[in-house]
């Protein structure tokens, strides 16, 4: 779909500014496990930290899982701001992996609580509607800061609903990323890039095509590289000719690496080279 006017630059040219800055589409999954965390919110925040030095140098964003924040209550809210600042300090990019959605004034709310420094953009649960999704998308487009809409995730039990066919044809998540593409239109920018992305897991690579062609503005954040089996290779499509067209999210496979450096550098070379060769 393409917007009747181009928007204000926003959240698609800092984003594409980024990446041609950081020669890097690597999105660092921040997501500390207690069993192999010790310390509680203090050992995670220190861990993270520990991670964003070594493998932020090859990344252009930060992921933060806010379960793995949450569950350590008011003390895992204090660790989130700290290196969700200190992300912001080592010039990474800033995605709240919140997954939030609901009513439009609590959607409201949920857009003031984290469409604000050092967050750069937050991912979303669109299952409620074009209502409930409209707040987040004006928040975000008044504020330079972008969105990530789940579309079709990663995990095997996607499937069950996301892969329903519908009566109209098609497939339940090809819906939604038409929906997604037509709320996301009018923040369109000079990058071509809207503020409102969409998640897409790795772990269908078939699926990839059809849907960069059915969402050809939306900026991709893609998980499920590494431990969950998805290959950098295979994401070619994703890119949509715009090196910003896709971010790929690693978690363990950076995070727990013998070398998070390493492995965040050859997952950047991995990458780039998929763009290049698409």
């Amino acid at each position: 779909m393409t917007p009747a006017a181009v928007a204000p630059d926003g959240f698609g040219a800092r984003l594409a500014a980024a990446v041609a800055q950081r020669a890097s589409q690597v999105v660092l999954g921040l997501d500390p496990d207690p069993r192999r965390v010790p310390g509680g919110a203090e050992g995670a925040r220190a861990f993270c930290r520990r991670a964003i030095a070594a493998a932020g140098p090859a990344c252009v964003a930060a992921k933060l899982q806010l379960a793995s924040f949450e569950r350590f209550g008011t003390a895992g809210w204090e660790a989130f701001e700290r290196v969700a600042a200190a992300a912001a300090d080592a010039g990474l990019l800033v995605i709240a992996d919140a997954k939030r959605g609901d009513v439009d004034v609590t959607s409201r709310a949920y857009a003031e609580a984290f469409l604000r420094p050092p967050i750069d953009a937050l991912t979303i649960n669109p299952s409620l509607g074009g209502d409930a999704v409209a707040p987040f998308v004006e928040a975000a487009a008044a504020s330079g800061r972008g969105l990530f809409a789940l579309v079709r995730t990663s995990n095997p039990g996607a499937a069950e609903l996301q892969d329903l066919p519908l009566a109209s044809g098609g497939l339940w998540h090809e819906e939604v990323a038409r929906l997604v593409a037509g709320w996301g239109a009018p923040s369109v920018d000079s990058s071509g890039l809207s503020c409102l992305g969409a998640v897409v897991g790795a772990t269908v690579p078939g699926r990839m095509a059809a849907l960069r062609e059915l969402m050809p503005h939306q900026p991709l954040l893609i998980p499920g590289v590494g431990a969950q089996g998805g290959r950098p290779e295979d994401l070619g499509p994703a890119f949509g000719g715009r090196a910003a067209g896709a971010l790929v999210s690693a978690s363990r496979s950076i995070i727990f690496a013998e070398s998070p450096r390493r492995a965040a550098e050859e997952l950047r070379t991995a990458l780039w080279s998929a763009f290049e060769s698409s």
